[in-house]
């Protein structure tokens, strides 16, 4: 521990909070036991500063859907590096990568290429209020840190105008009427619908197609943020895999297997709009991103099994967990989709909830696996490796059943509790 701590006090003398990412900050980890920072990966594994192996079941956030340093994609990366990075034109790549995209997701008539989630989301946004003449934006999800998206989270918004919180609004997935009550309280105003199309809850109800006829009806432009679920629930995303075909799509992650792009698709008549507004950076279409998205879309069309896999591999980890909190009658569950695994603990108490959060996340990393709430399956993962993680979950529900009153679990946690995810602070 001693060790950990002193390098995380040199850490946050030269970077602020220790990460550049919330998800990765040492304050959402047992700061004194969990891993502080990565010294290499290989495949659905990860090794720490220290030397330590884990079984890494966060994926670096979803993107290394066919695990770290995968031989194929590096080499093909690796053969354009010595071609260059980034040309003073476009390369010949942002024309094959439009390409393969118009044949595989259903949305992407067109693409226009960035590099960020951040960048994705908001020249879609923009573009949809360049179409519509109008400035409101209706949001269910995370779609990134900038003023529009960020400004109505309370904890994360500090230094956003108070203007834009006046043109943002949030409704709740699964309920098509508080997306309608936006609509009518912001008559002509509303530009765009964002969502993600799906996360921790399932859609019922024909939730998303509820969605799609409010925002046709309103004259407004349908954006699917598909960030986590792009070529992670399928090839052509969720759209393809529930059948609902948004006006735009965005994408990253899982389609580059860790190189940066992100993507902007849509139906022609909207992406030809394009022209007409600004977005445009000097990295804008870095080759190796593109490049490692070409080979692993290919991968992906030549092994059809890819994705029907990672389901049933995250299913199956869902209904083990549920048995295992289940047996030893605890408040949590697993719930969300095999590709994107999500544990909810559902302790009302803030501090109690992350308590035993603290304390699942120690004993896993103590027994060598990354863990989160929040869990990406991938190709990579073995049926072995889901059912150890498993089996350790078993051990550490036993041990928190033992302890009776979870408070009582503060004399087994051996670092510092999780903060909230809001505050971007460490204790």
């Amino acid at each position: 521990m001693k060790k950990k701590i002193k390098y995380l006090r040199e850490l946050l003398e030269y970077i602020p909070s220790g990460a550049q990412t919330l998800s990765k900050n040492p304050s959402q980890y047992v700061i004194g036991v969990s891993p502080l920072a990565i010294r290499k990966a290989k495949g659905a594994y990860v090794w720490d500063i220290d030397g330590h192996k884990y079984l890494d079941m966060i994926l670096g956030l979803g993107p290394m859907i066919f695990g770290y340093a995968n031989e194929k994609i590096d080499e093909a990366v690796k053969k354009q590096l010595d071609k260059g990075t980034i040309y003073s034109l476009p390369s010949e790549y942002e024309l094959k990568l439009a390409k393969l995209l118009r044949e595989v997701v259903p949305c992407a008539e067109m693409s226009r290429f960035v590099l960020s989630g951040n960048e994705a989301t908001s020249g879609a946004v923009r573009l949809a209020r360049h179409i519509t003449g109008r400035d409101h934006v209706a949001k269910c999800g995370y779609h990134g840190c900038q003023d529009w998206s960020i400004c109505t989270k309370e904890g994360r918004n500090t230094g956003v105008p108070e203007i834009m919180k006046t043109m943002t609004h949030d409704f709740d997935y699964n309920d098509a009427e508080s997306l309608e009550k936006i609509f009518k309280k912001y008559r002509g105003k509303i530009a765009a619908v964002i969502l993600e199309p799906v996360s921790s809850e399932r859609p019922v109800n024909k939730f998303l197609q509820k969605v799609k006829q409010i925002t046709k009806k309103h004259g407004a432009i349908l954006i699917f943020d598909e960030m986590v679920t792009g070529f992670r629930w399928a090839l052509g995303g969720a759209q393809e895999y529930f059948g609902v075909i948004p006006d735009i799509a965005c994408f990253s992650k899982a389609v580059s297997n860790g190189y940066p792009v992100s993507i902007i698709s849509g139906k022609a008549k909207y992406m030809k709009k394009m022209d007409e507004i600004f977005v445009s950076m000097t990295f804008a279409g870095f080759v190796p991103g593109l490049v490692a998205a070409i080979e692993v879309i290919k991968m992906m069309k030549r092994n059809p099994k890819v994705h029907e896999y990672m389901h049933k591999l995250g299913e199956h980890l869902i209904e083990r967990g549920n048995m295992i909190t289940g047996k030893y009658a605890l408040p949590f569950q697993f719930i969300g989709y095999g590709p994107h695994p999500v544990m909810k603990i559902n302790i009302k108490d803030d501090y109690l909830n992350r308590l035993v959060k603290t304390f699942i996340y120690q004993e896993m990393n103590k027994a060598g696996i990354l863990f989160g709430t929040s869990l990406l399956i991938g190709y990579v993962h073995e049926k072995s490796e889901i059912d150890l993680v498993m089996d350790v979950f078993d051990s550490i529900c036993r041990k928190i059943k033992e302890a009776g009153d979870f408070k009582n679990l503060e004399k087994s946690v051996e670092g510092e509790v999780v903060v909230p995810r809001t505050v971007r602070k460490i204790q």
